[in-house]
């Protein structure tokens, strides 16, 4: 009995999995189109340098014909390596990085009125996720991420694409300042 709960959890997954790689594709395909402002990449989290990050990218695609793109990376590290309580965890993790990453879409489409790519990956190194998708994807035409407000630093993912991974990248990396107010983010990009 427990095989075949296991065997649909597998089932399940996969099929979630393919429907957000067709719906990465659809979209890749539909914002490659000659003219277009191309995709101006976000990676998704809870933090306040991200909803920053979320109004740049929006107001710039609105601004230039281009799509936001939003991505999620579920961290595989505290995933167990049995096949039943594995597949189980990441299902679990799936669903909540879909039902966050579509809350987010939704904001963008309130900002802008335009439906972004999404794209939830799986990978332990969050940083050679970003990159293996920025280097798969040619409609990618920025990576748009917040910086920190507070005087610790910018946050692991912008020292990271500042200082080494920026050898790494193919396009350029706005870093949109953590003190900086809605009203001045829709000035700069208009």
């Amino acid at each position: 009995m427990d095989m075949d709960i296991q065997n649909a959890e597998t089932k399940d997954l996969s099929a979630r999995e393919e429907e957000v790689i067709d719906a990465e594709l659809s979209v890749a395909e539909r914002v490659g189109r000659r003219g277009d402002g191309g995709v101006y990449l976000v990676v998704a989290d809870e933090s306040d340098e991200f909803n920053l990050a979320l109004r740049y990218a929006a107001r710039m695609a609105q601004s230039n014909r281009g799509h936001v793109g939003i991505l999620h990376v579920i961290s595989l590290d505290d995933v167990q390596q049995w096949s039943g309580v594995e597949n189980r965890m990441k299902r679990e993790l799936r669903e909540q990085s879909e039902k966050f990453i579509w809350s987010m879409a939704k904001r963008v489409n309130e900002l802008n009125g335009m439906i972004p790519a999404i794209y939830v990956r799986e990978g332990d190194a969050k940083h050679d996720v970003m990159i293996d998708l920025i280097n798969e994807d040619m409609t990618i035409k920025m990576l748009v991420l917040g910086a920190s407000a507070s005087s610790s630093g910018p946050g692991p993912t912008v020292a990271y694409f500042t200082g080494k991974g920026l050898a790494k990248m193919r396009v350029p990396v706005v870093v949109v300042p953590g003190h900086l107010e809605s009203q001045k983010i829709d000035a700069i990009t208009s």
